[in-house]
């Protein structure tokens, strides 16, 4: 199961439909070749409250087919815990986690640990678990953007100073407590809404 946020509506791209059986307000299309029906434009009509599920045999193949003409980033990022406390940054107004495209030839976790580090000014962020996979579109300079972010649960043992990276537009980094996510999950993206749900308790 994989969702899209489409300016913060997601398209649930799932094999199986019971796990979102108690869902009465959706809408569900089971479909062999998602090209042929115009998602996007679907989920954008849509009502925010209205989940949009789509059947498919390989909901990962599907997204690339639904967003064929849209250019393909990948990214990677993660939660980092230090004794109680988790790192935030805070970036045009919303919060955030640090996060960043893959570089050539790197792998998923090596790009989570260089682009917290880079972005909070820390050291050493060791991943302790995989949190999952979202998905959102973007417009970049006129050019639709399909983005896949990887996600990473981190722990870190050195001091709680932080640098956030003025020239990513980060204007704080921060620790806060767990019960600080509720905050935190009123005043972000609903893709990093969803990384919060997903992470769950370590």
């Amino acid at each position: 199961m994989y969702k899209v946020f489409i300016d913060n509506k997601p398209i649930i791209f799932t094999e199986k439909q019971k796990k979102y059986s108690e869902y009465t307000d959706s809408v569900v299309v089971r479909l062999n070749d998602p090209r042929r029906m115009d998602l996007v434009k679907c989920r954008t009509e849509l009502p925010n409250d209205i989940l949009l599920l789509v059947i498919v045999r390989d909901p990962e193949t599907a997204i690339r087919s639904v967003f064929e003409g849209y250019d393909f980033v990948e990214a990677a990022g993660g939660i980092v815990k230090r004794k109680n406390k988790y790192l935030f940054i805070e970036r045009h107004s919303l919060w955030d986690i640090p996060k960043g495209k893959m570089e050539k030839g790197e792998q998923p976790e090596e790009t989570a640990v260089r682009e917290i580090e880079e972005e909070c000014g820390i050291v050493g962020p060791v991943i302790r678990k995989p949190i999952g996979v979202t998905f959102h579109t973007y417009d970049y300079f006129g050019t639709p953007t399909l983005k896949k972010n990887w996600w990473y649960a981190l722990d870190y043992e050195g001091t709680k100073d932080v640098l956030p990276q003025s020239e990513e537009s980060i204007t704080q980094a921060v620790w806060l407590s767990r019960k600080d996510w509720k905050t935190v999950k009123e005043n972000t993206y609903a893709s990093i809404a969803e990384v919060l749900e997903m992470a769950g308790k370590w």
